[in-house]
């Protein structure tokens, strides 16, 4: 029984202890002003949609007071809010320290591909399906889509995430979105692939990066496979007889590879 006793009066002395350090800092938070702004833009190594310098823009263009003014008067939510409007923006983090900084971290679309539909000036997709507009600053290196990819204003709404509700002939958009994110996967094909090319029937061809050779993929049915073929041809034909001498690579059949030489 004393035991218990004493017990209940040590956990009684930590709860007080602790509401008391809690008011101690709710005090020293009221009085702290904000003393620096620390940004960190993920892999901004790679991708350089957002600098360092578009997010202190685009929080100065918000007209938020932070920076030498009460840490406790800031709202990171609407900070956090402000950031993720900017297309290029995944998530965006804001937090305070005791010290009196405040801390944003914001992570970036990366995108995979660029769609150049007939008449229009484009987009890029990224590995989630979000459509992100061109920038006027910053091109990545991503494979090109081009020719006959016509899309309703719709589809392209609120990005690429409702396939089953795509009407058919426009589910083409996805299967290119598969194909990109199976280069992205695999660095072979990351470095070779720079273009794909669809034709009025709907059918593909690879534009690579070396080699002077027409590469017809056909449709994108088993498109893993095709590759996985082509790849060999890489390996153990090309190794053997060279990557200019043949005109033409077709891998529209299954389990095989034509050739035509030049």
């Amino acid at each position: 029984m004393i035991k218990r006793i004493i017990h209940i009066i040590v956990w009684l002395m930590i709860l007080s202890w602790f509401i008391i350090i809690m008011g101690f800092v709710s005090d020293h938070n009221d009085d702290l002003l904000c003393k620096h702004i620390l940004i960190e833009v993920s892999d901004s190594s790679d991708v350089k949609f957002i600098t360092v310098g578009n997010v202190r823009k685009m929080l100065g263009e918000s007209g938020i007071d932070m920076q030498g003014y009460p840490i406790s008067q800031i709202n990171t939510r609407i900070l956090e809010n402000i950031l993720e409007e900017n297309p290029y923006v995944k998530n965006a983090e804001a937090y305070t320290t005791v010290m009196g900084d405040l801390l944003l971290s914001v992570d970036q679309r990366r995108p995979i591909i660029r769609v150049m539909p007939g008449g229009r000036e484009g987009y890029y997709i990224d590995n989630e399906g979000e459509l992100l507009p061109l920038s006027a600053s910053y091109s990545p290196m991503v494979p090109l889509v081009t020719g006959y990819l016509m899309l309703p204003v719709n589809i392209l709404e609120g990005g690429l995430q409702d396939r089953d509700s795509v009407e058919k002939e426009y589910q083409f958009i996805y299967d290119i979105l598969d194909f990109a994110r199976y280069v992205e996967t695999h660095t072979f094909w990351k470095e070779q692939i720079v273009q794909l090319y669809r034709d009025r029937s709907g059918e593909y061809e690879i534009i690579p990066r070396i080699g002077a050779h027409q590469i017809l993929l056909g449709s994108m049915d088993n498109f893993e496979e095709k590759l996985r073929n082509l790849k060999l041809l890489y390996e153990q034909g090309f190794q053997k007889y060279g990557w200019n001498n043949y005109n033409k690579i077709n891998l529209k059949y299954s389990n095989q590879v034509i050739c035509t030489k030049r």
